[in-house]
């Protein structure tokens, strides 16, 4: 199975680059067309880092149409950070979209995404309005609202900091939180 999964990589690599450089990467139908000639293996490890592809780059009509084919990935808060950083306009997002991943993922790598989040917000004035409801769900997520109580010297935190949250994890979830008032 290792020379297989190292095969099958190798095949993606080269599928990926084949789509993005032929613009076929835009239409997960013509995705679709392209790859129904390979291995189902490859086919599905292909399709859910598509997924994740979608999902950064903020894609929501393609997300939706390998959601439907049964794609799945596991969701890391650097792909939320790169979806956020996407948003540009009113349309739907894939934030909102997949709300209850947001709210719930899981991750000890926040310093990097948070701060880069919180200077794209920042420095695009212009599309703020569109990322609010985003930044709303992020600021539900717990680990994302303990971190910044832990980590109060960062410029970020007071600004990714949910007070009705906290007091709930004070309460409820106290190992989360290092720090003491």
């Amino acid at each position: 199975m290792s020379d297989r999964l190292h095969e099958i990589m190798g095949e993606i690599g080269i599928l990926h680059r084949e789509l993005l450089e032929s613009g076929k990467i835009n239409d997960a139908n013509e995705v679709f067309d392209y790859i129904e000639d390979k291995d189902s293996d490859v086919q599905e490890h292909y399709l859910n880092l598509l997924l994740q592809y979608y999902f950064q780059k903020n894609d929501i009509h393609n997300l939706k149409e390998l959601l439907l084919v049964g794609a799945k990935f596991d969701m890391r808060f650097a792909d939320i950070k790169d979806a956020f950083v996407n948003i540009k306009d009113s349309s739907e997002n894939v934030i909102e979209f997949m709300e209850d991943s947001v709210v719930f993922t899981k991750d000890k790598f926040l310093e990097e995404a948070l701060l880069e989040m919180y200077e794209y917000y920042n420095n695009n004035e212009d599309v703020q309005v569109y990322l609010e409801q985003s930044l709303e769900l992020i600021k539900r997520n717990r680990y994302v609202c303990a971190f910044c109580y832990n980590h109060p010297d960062y410029v970020f935190s007071e600004f990714f900091i949910n007070e009705d949250l906290l007091e709930s994890i004070k309460r409820d979830l106290p190992y989360l939180i290092t720090r003491e008032d």
